[in-house]
């Protein structure tokens, strides 16, 4: 099989970024397009007001999701220059929902990313991985860390 649009989703952890580099060698011998994702989930805190009235839990202020999403885009635009890729965005959303909605949008053939990511609870409640993996369109490859 050929892999002509390859999706990498980074959260900055060892595990993406050694996915990231998985992921180039393999569009180098595919000659494959590279789009390279990270997707910011906002924090919510339970305000009382909010949760009386509709239930739902507050945001943080905007200021504060600016700030999270600028420093996202810049850490993911410094790994886009130094790996030569043009095609890279942030996203704020759920991270597997995003990821799977942008491979079936685009036409993804794979998607690449870390086996674990930046969460430390991931083994207890269940990880962006898994959900990909179960959810995708497309292939997917989970890399590890020779540790794992």
């Amino acid at each position: 099989m050929s892999y002509q649009k390859i999706l990498v989703a980074v959260d900055f952890s060892k595990h993406s970024l050694k996915a990231l580099k998985h992921a180039q060698l393999m569009a180098e011998a595919f000659k494959s397009e590279v789009e390279l994702i990270h997707v910011t989930e906002i924090p919510v805190y339970p305000i009382l007001e909010d949760v009386a009235v509709t239930g739902l839990p507050g945001l943080w202020d905007e200021g504060l999701i600016e700030d999270i999403v600028s420093a996202s885009d810049s850490q993911l635009k410094h790994l886009a220059e130094q790996g030569n890729i043009s095609n890279y965005r942030t996203i704020v959303g759920v991270p597997s929902s995003e990821i799977v909605s942008i491979a079936e949008s685009n036409h993804i053939n794979l998607i690449v990313m870390g086996f674990h990511g930046a969460s430390g609870f991931s083994r207890l409640i269940g990880s962006t991985t898994h959900s990909v993996i179960n959810d995708a369109p497309c292939d997917v490859l989970a890399v590890k860390l020779e540790s794992d």
